[in-house]
Formats: structure tokens, sequence, C-alpha cells
């Protein structure tokens, strides 16, 4: 009698506690496992040359940003609630990273290195926790207008930052991003041939390994991938090893550096990155819901993207995030499980053990395309006007999010900051205005 009853509670509670169980059953099918397989071997040949990019958008080498297409892709399809929700890096996330760690430590250097890894750590553990306590539901209602208006300005500042290297020019960090970048416009001229190439060919799904292969394919002196030519020897060093990780260049699984005063510093942005990354991973997970008619619930996602990134920080990596355009990819290319995402850990391995002295002469202005006609399609001006037909107060939220985050750059997340406390206080505002009505 006993176990009538609490077997199906038991397996309810493993389904939540372990979300793959629900789909792992549906492998036996052939036809899914193929249909997962194409669909992951697409979504790598996206997503590696973009992680390559996006970590230099982060400030790390080229290296860290295939390891975070590894082990926290794996993680995130297994404890994620979406099925199809493709984790790795973003060009959001990867920008708030770097923009956060440029005040602690000098850019290029082990210390910033480690920060990297210590900010994909805290973001993970704040994720967890507002998983574990069931707050999914009340970042539904935070305000949109200050998120577009934050995206907007984010997506803009994304591209000027690859001004200088898209242009061939070393810039320093200055606290005066806008000018510097501006006066880089002015005064160089970019790479012709490679921006006319990823313009007219943008719609193609494989611009990053055609971009790649054009820039590679002829003889060149650039070394904008940061030896990968030895990342191959090393990794497979390190895999024999059993995961044991005495550099940041070997790979394996280890316990990622902690320093308690830079932890307080921290704190604030791995908040908003938590944030930020939730918001667009689960605007992808609502997309697909409705398009597979399946169901995902926001704290279990909350609980695999955090997840995910902690797995990022143990096998040295950036922070991660749900993508949209992966997960449209690989909703498109006819993916059915969290399989697919599995797949496409597996292509990138497999590039880590026996492709990577083919990126050895990647130059760095190829990434710098790639990530700017990326986020080109984050930059819509209709949402912030629509924010203001809806109503005034919302349409100055929106406004003053897009200038903070601006004029605050690179510390960009005290623009959404901005934002989110001028939104509480017009929202006190309507609230607490009394209403007087007159009788008689």
């Amino acid at each position: 009698m006993t176990n009538t009853h609490t077997s199906p509670r038991l397996n309810g509670w493993l389904q939540r506690a372990f979300p793959f169980l629900g789909w792992i059953g549906q492998l036996r099918d052939t036809s899914v496992l193929r249909a997962d397989l194409v669909a992951g071997l697409t979504v790598a040949l996206v997503a590696i040359p973009q992680s390559l990019a996006y970590a230099q958008l982060s400030g790390v080498p080229a290296y860290y940003g295939l390891y975070a297409t590894l082990i926290p892709v794996v993680v995130g399809a297994l404890f994620g609630s979406s099925l199809l929700l493709s984790t790795g890096p973003v060009a959001m996330t990867s920008l708030l990273t770097a923009a956060s760690i440029m005040p602690l430590a000098t850019y290029g250097t082990n210390q910033f290195y480690a920060y990297v890894i210590l900010m994909a750590l805290l973001s993970g553990l704040v994720q967890i926790g507002l998983g574990l306590a069931r707050m999914g539901m009340l970042l539904n209602f935070l305000s949109y207008p200050v998120l577009r208006g934050f995206i907007n300005a984010a997506a803009i500042i994304i591209g000027l930052s690859q001004l200088p290297p898209l242009v061939g020019l070393s810039l320093k960090n200055s606290a005066h991003f806008l000018q510097r970048r501006v006066s880089c416009r002015y005064q160089h001229r970019c790479h012709a041939p490679l921006v006319a190439h990823l313009r007219y060919r943008r719609s193609r799904l494989d611009d990053g390994f055609e971009a790649i292969h054009a820039a590679t394919a002829g003889r060149t002196d650039y070394r904008g991938a940061h030896d990968l030519h030895q990342l191959r020897d090393r990794f497979r060093s390190g895999w024999r090893q059993g995961g044991r990780c005495n550099s940041a260049r070997t790979a394996g699984i280890s316990i990622p550096p902690v320093e308690w005063k830079a932890t307080l510093h921290m704190l604030p942005t791995a908040f908003v990155i938590a944030i930020i990354s939730f918001m667009e991973a689960m605007s992808s997970s609502k997309i697909i819901a409705i398009q597979t008619r399946t169901r995902w619930n926001e704290n279990q996602e909350l609980i695999g993207q955090g997840l995910a990134k902690v797995a990022a920080a143990f096998s040295h990596a950036m922070p991660v995030s749900g993508s949209f355009s992966r997960s449209a990819l690989n909703l498109a290319a006819g993916a059915r499980t969290g399989m697919s995402s599995v797949f496409t850990a597996l292509a990138v391995l497999l590039t880590l053990l026996f492709f990577t002295p083919f990126l050895h002469h990647l130059p760095k202005p190829v990434l710098a395309a790639i990530i700017m006609m990326a986020v080109i399609s984050l930059i819509n001006f209709g949402t912030i006007k629509e924010a203001w037909v809806a109503g005034k107060a919302d349409g100055i939220a929106a406004i003053v999010t897009f200038v903070a985050t601006l004029v605050f750059a690179p510390n960009i997340q005290n623009g959404i900051l901005t934002g989110i406390t001028l939104s509480l206080a017009l929202f006190l505002f309507r609230t607490m205005k009394p209403r007087i009505v007159l009788l008689g």
C-alpha cells in the first residue's frame, strides 16, 4: 500500500530534480535520436565560432569560449526544464562580465581571467538560490521597457567595443568608453572585405565558419586565437590526467579561485548578470514552449542555468546563458530533446581534440565581425517607442535606462540598476498617490 502511494510522488520529485528523466526515454526512438544529432551538429557549426568571439568580448583567451561550450552545455540541457534551450556563451553576459571585472584587475592578466571564472561561480550561485527560493515567477514582473532600453544600449556598446579589433587597432581601457570608440571609428578604416563578406551573406547560418574559412585560407600574421594550435596537446594531456588542472590552459575540472574581498565587490554585478542572462533564457524558453506545445518551469530553469554557470566555473570557463539565436536554430533544425545539446558539446569536444590547429591563424577582426553581426538583431528602438505610447512612465524608464547604460559604459550594470530603481520609484508613486473622489 505504501509503495503504491509513494512511488508516483517519488517519481514526480525525481523528474523535478532531474528533468532529463522526462525525455531520456524518447531516445529509444531512432528517429528522435537522428533528429537531435542533426540539430546538435547544426548548432555546433554556429556555437564554435561564436564561442571564440564571445571569449574575446569577455576579455579572456579564445579557448575559454570552447570550454564554456562543453560541460556547461550538457549541464544546462540535463537540469533545465526547457527541452531545446541552447546554453553557452552569449554576447550580453560576456560584455557584462568584462565590464564588471575591469575596475578590479588589469585587462589580459591571469588575475583578470581568475575573476572571470569567479564571476561564473557567483552568478551561478545567485541563480540557484533564486530558483530554490522559487523566485522565477517574480522575475516576470521586471519592467520590460527597462530591459529593452538596456538591451538596445548594450548592443550598441558591444558593437562599438569591437571597433578596435575590427580595424586592427589596440586601445587601452578607459572610463571614456564612447569617446575612445568614436574617435577610433573616424581615425581608422575597417577591414572592408571582411565586413562586406558578412554583410552580404548574413542570412546564411554558416556565416561564422565561412568567414573563418575565408580569413584563414590565405597566409596571415594574425594570432588572435591565443595559441590555439597548442591547445589540442594541452587539452589531451589534461584529459588523460583525469582533469588535474595546473593552469587555465589545461582542460579539466578544478575548484575555481575564490577571493572574499573581490567576491564582495562582484556580488552586485553577479546579481545583475544572473537576472539579465535569465531574462534572455526565459524569452527563449517561452517561445520554445509555445512552438513545441510543452511545459517549462521558471524555477527549474533558474536552477539549470545556475548549475551551468557553476559548471563553467569548475571547468575554467566564462559565464554562460541560454542563447536566443542558437535556441531558435536548434528548434528550426528539428531538435526533439535536450540530447541535441549533448551532441553539440560532443562536437566541441572533437574540435578541442582534433581541429584546434585549423583555428591557429584565426584573425581577431573575424571574431569582431561575428560579434557585430550577432548583436545587430538586438537593436530595436521601436520597443522604446511602443513603451512611450503605452505609458509615459514606462517610456521615461526605458529612455533613462538607455541613456544611463551608454553614460556608465563600460560599467553597464549601473545602467540597468538605474532603470530598475527608477521603474520601482515610478511604480510606487503611481500606487501611493491618493485618489480623491468628490461626492455630491
